[in-house]
C-alpha cells in the first residue's frame, strides 16, 4: 500500500507573514498543499500571492470561527459576533455551547456560515480538496457535523480527523515544551473527537488515516526529520504552521492568543525545518488531496 505524505500548511490567508512563509515552504520546502482562510483582511492577498501563483499547492478551506469577519450576511449569524462585528467565540466556550448544550440556535448559524466560506471559495473559482479549521473547531461535536455535510454538498472529499502519530515520534526531553504548550491536553480531546467523527465518515468524505499531530502542533520542527524517515502506509498529513513573522506588520484579528503564535520565532523554526527537509531521503510520496482524490492520482 502506498506510503502517501500530505504536507499542508494551515493558516493560510490568516496573515501575510503566514502566507509568504507558506509560500516559501512551498517553493523552496515540501510543503504540498494549504488550508485558506476566508474571514480576514489578508484572504485576497494569499488568493494573489499564493493560490494564483503556486498552481501545485492542494488549497483547502480552513473554517474559522474564531478570527475576522463573518463571510454570512451578519443579519443571519448574529449569535457568532460581537458588537463590532467580528467572530467573538473561543474553542472552550464553543465546545461549550455547541459540543456540550448542543444549542440548536448556534449550530444553526454555524452551518450557514461554514457554507458561506465555502461558497466564498466557489465564487473565485476555487474547488477545494480539503477541510480542516482553525485551532481544530471543527472536531467539536456538533460542529463536526455542520462541516462535514457542507462538505459533502461541495465535493470536498477529505476532512482532517486522522489519527494522532505524535507519540510515535515523542521524545521525553520534549516534555517540558509539551506541557507548557497544553500539547498532550490537546492530543489526548482531539484525538477523542477526531475518532468520534472518523466513525461517521463514508467513501464520499473521508480522512487521511494519519494526522502528525496534536501532540506537536506549532512546533512539527522538532520531529520533522524523523517523520521523514519512517513511511507508513496509508495517507499521513503533517500539519505545519511556516511564517514570516516579520512581515506581519501590526495584526489586529480579534484574537490575541492567534496574534502571538502568528509573531512567534516558531513560525521561522517550521519553516526552516520545512525547507531542510527538501532535501532528505524518504521513502514517502508526496502528494496532495487533490490528485489523491483524482482516479490514479
Amino acid at each position: 500500500m502506498l506510503a502517501a505524505l500530505v504536507v499542508n500548511a494551515d493558516d493560510l490567508g490568516v496573515s501575510r507573514g503566514a502566507t509568504l512563509g507558506i509560500v516559501r515552504a512551498h517553493r523552496e520546502g515540501i510543503v504540498t498543499s494549504a488550508s485558506l482562510c476566508v474571514t480576514t483582511p489578508f484572504y485576497r492577498h494569499a488568493l494573489d500571492t499564493c493560490v494564483r501563483e503556486c498552481p501545485d499547492v492542494g488549497i483547502g478551506l480552513h473554517v474559522t470561527l474564531k478570527l475576522g469577519s463573518p463571510a454570512s450576511d451578519p443579519a443571519r449569524v448574529p449569535l457568532l459576533i460581537d458588537a463590532g462585528g467580528r467572530f467573538r467565540w473561543r474553542f472552550g466556550t464553543l465546545l461549550f455551547a455547541a459540543g456540550i448544550q448542543r444549542r440548536a440556535d448556534l449550530l444553526e448559524q454555524i452551518a450557514a456560515e461554514v457554507e458561506a466560506q465555502f461558497a466564498r471559495l466557489e465564487q473565485e473559482g476555487i474547488r477545494a480538496d480539503h477541510v480542516d479549521s482553525e485551532r481544530h473547531v471543527h472536531l467539536i461535536p456538533g460542529i463536526f457535523e455542520c462541516v462535514a455535510d457542507a462538505a459533502r454538498r461541495h465535493g470536498v472529499h477529505f476532512i482532517r480527523a486522522g489519527r494522532d502519530r505524535g507519540l510515535r515520534h515523542f521524545r521525553a526531553r520534549d516534555v517540558p515544551a509539551l506541557l507548557a504548550s497544553g500539547g498532550f491536553a490537546k492530543s489526548v480531546l482531539l484525538s477523542r473527537f477526531a475518532a468520534r467523527g472518523r466513525a461517521g465518515l463514508d467513501a464520499d468524505l473521508t480522512s487521511s488515516d494519519h494526522v502528525m499531530s496534536y501532540l506537536y502542533t506549532g512546533r512539527i520542527d522538532v520531529v520533522l526529520a524523523a517523520v521523514l524517515t519512517r513511511a507508513e502506509a496509508g495517507i499521513t498529513e503533517v500539519m505545519v504552521h511556516p511564517g514570516v513573522p516579520d512581515a506581519n506588520g501590526d495584526l489586529d484579528l480579534g484574537g490575541r492568543e492567534m496574534e502571538r503564535y502568528l509573531l512567534s520565532r516558531d513560525r521561522w523554526l517550521e519553516l526552516d525545518a520545512c525547507i531542510a527537509a527538501r532535501g532528505q531521503p524518504t521513502a514517502w510520496c508526496l502528494t496532495n488531496y487533490r490528485k489523491l482524490a483524482t482516479p490514479g492520482g
